[in-house]
């Protein structure tokens, strides 16, 4: 951008943005009007530059009239599209719609409590992604060491006893306990000293809903109480 363009910019076009753009252009979310002034010059500053490298010739009120165009239908200097769900365009067009997880959706009559959109949310099963992760982490494990790993975790999984597995297998007792032993090993060095106790802790965000839940169960026990 030419000198000149910066001077028009900077001195014509930014008085215009600014005295217009609480007026006229409506903030989506978090946006404030002093944002959309920034994002304003810069819209209008690419819109100058563009045309004076083709060579044409605007006034500074035409492109301050565009760029609140712009502006008004939701268009960002970072953004012209209506396929982000978090964009100004797609909300401005009611396509979308972000609230916060704390909302207020509805009112438990039982507990006289609000329901709020993250308990609506929230899946007491398992994450489908972390499920298969942990998949093809054992699966990993289990192809690059001893093949009977696979049937001493199968058995504990399924709830038999080391003598089953023995049994199974056709081993003695110790032998199965010296494999499992060595399986515990092999399996913390593999996944880290933590992962067994990992895989048993409940996650912070499900812990925080039963907090939650037993909270409002304890006062609702209190009122019938």
């Amino acid at each position: 951008m030419s000198p000149q363009a910066g001077f028009v910019l900077m001195n014509e076009i930014a008085p215009r943005l600014r005295s217009a753009i609480p007026q006229c252009v409506r903030t989506v979310g978090c946006e404030d009007h002093e944002e959309l002034y920034q994002d304003g010059l810069a819209m209008a500053a690419h819109m100058l530059d563009g045309l004076e490298k083709r060579k044409k010739q605007v006034t500074a009120g035409n492109v301050a009239y565009y760029t609140l165009l712009h502006l008004k239908s939701g268009r960002r200097s970072y953004s012209t599209g209506h396929t982000d769900v978090m964009g100004s365009a797609t909300q401005i067009s009611q396509n979308s719609m972000v609230l916060s997880l704390e909302t207020e959706v509805g009112f438990d009559e039982e507990l006289s409590e609000p329901v709020r959109l993250e308990e609506m949310l929230a899946s007491s099963t398992e994450d489908p992604s972390q499920e298969a992760g942990r998949n093809l982490d054992w699966e990993e494990f289990l192809e690059t060491h001893d093949c009977r790993y696979l049937c001493i975790i199968h058995d504990l999984a399924s709830g038999h006893t080391m003598l089953d597995t023995a049994k199974a297998c056709r081993m003695t007792y110790n032998d199965v306990r010296l494999i499992r032993d060595r399986l515990v090993e092999d399996l913390e060095q593999w996944m880290g000293p933590t992962a067994i106790e990992d895989a048993a802790k409940i996650p912070m965000w499900r812990s925080n809903l039963m907090q939650d839940h037993e909270r409002m169960a304890c006062r609702a026990d209190r009122r019938r109480g």
